[in-house]
């Protein structure tokens, strides 16, 4: 039944359609990854020997007598001339 008459042009509904509404169902599944990180330990035992050198001295003295000889002329009193042997 096909209504064309003005009353039910009239009473015509307009339909407007929105944009459709995206819904999103997230499940979540847990699970455990364990890491496992080794680590070594290493204990280390030292022994330090200490070399100790000692150097004992010795001190002694020495006494030395140095004997120069000069030719000084003949007159005792006047010391300028004198030279010594070996550079005549």
């Amino acid at each position: 039944m096909s209504c064309n008459c003005r009353r039910c042009r009239e009473q015509r509904e307009e339909v407007i359609t929105d944009p459709t509404r995206t819904v999103v169902n997230t499940r979540t599944n847990r699970r455990v990854v364990k890491h496992i990180h080794p680590t070594e330990v290493i204990n280390v035992n030292r022994t330090v020997v200490r070399n100790e050198h000692y150097y004992p001295v010795y001190e002694r003295d020495v006494y030395e007598t140095v004997e120069e000889n000069f030719n000084c002329g003949s007159n005792p009193n006047n010391n300028n001339r004198c030279r010594p042997f070996w550079n005549r």
